[in-house]
């Protein structure tokens, strides 16, 4: 593409008007990338602080861990029928365990891997919308952005139940068997919802990139 023709899609473009609500929408994906830089920052400075000051000593660590679990709750009633098992999946705290290296494991994944792909995503939607505040609809630089954010939630949704998994199983590796009652293990999930948006994400790329060159096309000819 000539820097003519640039020029002529960028004024095209500046001509329509900049769909509604897109500068607050700007100011809020902003201030969601920022706040996410922020609570980054404080959760590492919690993991660190409070990771390290764990006692060395296994029989003196009273570390309280939240994390995905599937969990099965077995009553203490030896006569009860089986379907009185409760069976347990998601988020679980785990109060007074001897868990130290099952504590940093927890924490890296909940703060700072999910906080990374956050902010990947918060970084490409800020500026789409700064591109739809200032009237630049039809640029390759929105298309590239949607594109990406589509891989972002993709990666994630796929990579995301495999690190739980395995996450799952080295904390559970070190703190042993919780509690009699509670059957723990590894969480096991299949993100269908991040996958369907991620594909609507790419196709709607793919939109835009089709018309950004049927634009393109429209001010050669005049």
């Amino acid at each position: 593409m000539t820097s003519q023709e640039s020029s002529d899609t960028m004024n095209t473009s500046s001509q329509l008007p900049a769909p509604k609500y897109t500068p607050e929408l700007k100011i809020g994906f902003d201030f969601l990338y920022y706040l996410s830089v922020l609570a980054m920052v404080v959760g590492a400075g919690f993991i660190l602080v409070v990771g390290l000051s764990i006692p060395a000593e296994i029989s003196e660590r009273h570390t309280d861990i939240e994390y995905l679990f599937n969990a099965r709750v077995i009553t203490n009633d030896v006569t009860a029928a089986a379907s009185e098992i409760m069976q347990v999946d998601g988020k679980l705290k785990l109060n007074n365990t001897s868990g130290q290296a099952a504590f940093f494991i927890a924490n890296t994944d909940r703060i700072l891997i999910s906080g990374i792909f956050s902010l990947l995503a918060f970084y490409n939607l800020r500026k789409l919308f700064a591109n739809l505040a200032t009237q630049r609809i039809f640029d390759l630089e929105n298309v590239a952005y949607v594109k990406k954010l589509g891989l972002i939630i993709l990666v994630y949704s796929i990579v995301s139940p495999f690190i739980t998994y395995l996450c799952g199983m080295a904390i559970l590796a070190e703190i042993g068997e919780f509690h009699e009652q509670l059957q723990l293990s590894p969480y096991v999930s299949i993100p269908i919802e991040g996958i369907l948006i991620s594909g609507a994400l790419l196709v709607l790329a793919q939109i835009l990139e089709y018309a950004f060159q049927m634009k393109q096309e429209q001010s050669l000819t005049i």
